[in-house]
């Protein structure tokens, strides 16, 4: 009974043992099993997320435009002269030019086929001038048809005229004359009107947008004359100090020109010659027999007004035809940069129906300012009227 029982419990305890060990046994061959498919879903994931976006890479490639590239070129070109700053240019004269394949092979971009197509037949450049205390980075991007970067230049002197409202070939220069000239362009800040091309490529702009203020040409003490009646000598004068100041003015307000803008602009030679009422040049022959050399900011000079104006009987400042067929007209008073040379404190000022008087320097006017865009200046688009004024990259 006792030997029984013993045997029976013995037995009993096996086979329990026994069942736990094959379900452990079986648990761990599930686990595993469940393990296995887990991991199994995991790189199947992964394949497909990859080979989703092996396909995405394929057919939604990113895309870019042609500005987006020499956008990408002139970055590139920048971060290669930043790296070696001795190959810039040291002269404003002296131009360097720096290839995309350049650029691409020392890992400044990619290759041009990157960003257009392995059967793109694009080629490029960057073209880097030095422009007083900064630097022009010019690019030119040539694509066959398609496209081919464009400046300025080339594109308003295509609407050349011989008659009526447009740009006339004078000399060496191209002026805009009439009354109804599409020669609008709209910088950052403001929109200017073009007066000319000059005879190297830059392009005169005066200030179309009605200036905040108006100034003396000059208040200070004459003592021939014998009260403040100013003195016209440019040089010295006050509306020469404004000029300077409202160049600086930063306030997006009463802002004239952009850091943007000033990067595209250069210095130039203000003529500041004086004239007599009764003299009939207008090819700044008299004003440029003196000149202030590399000005930033200056006014319109009495040639300039005069050549705008395509009335035959605009032959002195003061001739009230040169109000007629003359673009330059404005609804309000503003300042030339000619004084008159019969006395010492008078200078030019366009009166509101567009009529020249010899003025006392001590009036107030505005100071309609002229600027100069540098030669380089790329075409972005419009097409130079009031609504769709020209615009540069």
């Amino acid at each position: 009974m006792g030997t029984n029982f013993k045997i029976g419990s013995f037995n009993a305890i096996d086979t329990t043992d026994a069942k736990k060990s094959t379900n452990s046994s079986k648990g761990n061959d599930d686990f595993r099993k469940r393990l296995l498919l887990f991991g199994g879903i995991i790189l199947v994931g992964i394949i497909v997320l990859f080979l989703l976006l092996f396909l995405i890479s394929i057919f939604f490639k990113k895309t870019y435009s042609y500005d987006d590239v020499e956008a990408i070129m002139v970055t590139a070109a920048e971060n290669y002269f930043k790296d070696h700053p001795k190959r810039l240019p040291q002269s404003e004269n002296q131009r360097i030019e720096i290839s995309v394949d350049t650029l691409a092979s020392s890992e400044y971009m990619k290759e041009l086929s990157e960003y257009f197509g392995d059967d793109s037949s694009c080629t490029g450049l960057v073209a880097v001038q030095m422009n007083g205390d900064s630097y022009l980075y010019i690019p030119q991007l040539s694509c066959g048809d398609d496209y081919t970067t464009q400046s300025l230049k080339e594109v308003v002197s295509q609407d050349v005229v011989t008659e009526g409202y447009g740009l006339y070939q004078v000399g060496d220069s191209y002026v805009y004359r009439g009354e109804d000239v599409n020669n609008y362009l709209q910088l950052d800040a403001r929109l200017w009107r073009i007066v000319k091309i000059t005879s190297d490529g830059n392009f005169m702009l005066i200030l179309e947008d009605r200036p905040y203020q108006s100034f003396p040409w000059d208040d200070r003490y004459n003592t021939q004359i014998g009260y403040n009646s100013g003195m016209n000598n440019y040089t010295t004068s006050r509306i020469k100090d404004t000029l300077e100041d409202y160049y600086n003015i930063t306030d997006e307000d009463s802002m004239l020109l952009s850091d943007k803008d000033k990067g595209n602009l250069v210095t130039f030679n203000l003529c500041i010659g004086k004239r007599n009422s009764s003299d009939t040049a207008k090819d700044n022959s008299i004003e440029c027999s003196q000149v202030l050399e590399n000005q930033r900011i200056g006014l319109l000079t009495a040639s300039d007004y005069m050549m705008a104006s395509i009335d035959s009987n605009c032959n002195t400042i003061e001739a009230d035809s040169c109000q007629n067929y003359n673009y330059l007209v404005s609804s309000y008073k503003w300042w030339l940069l000619t004084a008159d040379n019969a006395t010492s404190n008078k200078a030019y000022g366009v009166s509101s129906n567009g009529v020249v008087t010899s003025t006392t320097t001590s009036s107030y006017m505005y100071p309609r300012v002229v600027v100069m865009l540098n030669s380089n200046a790329l075409f972005k688009s419009g097409k130079g009227t009031l609504t769709h004024p020209y615009k540069i990259k």
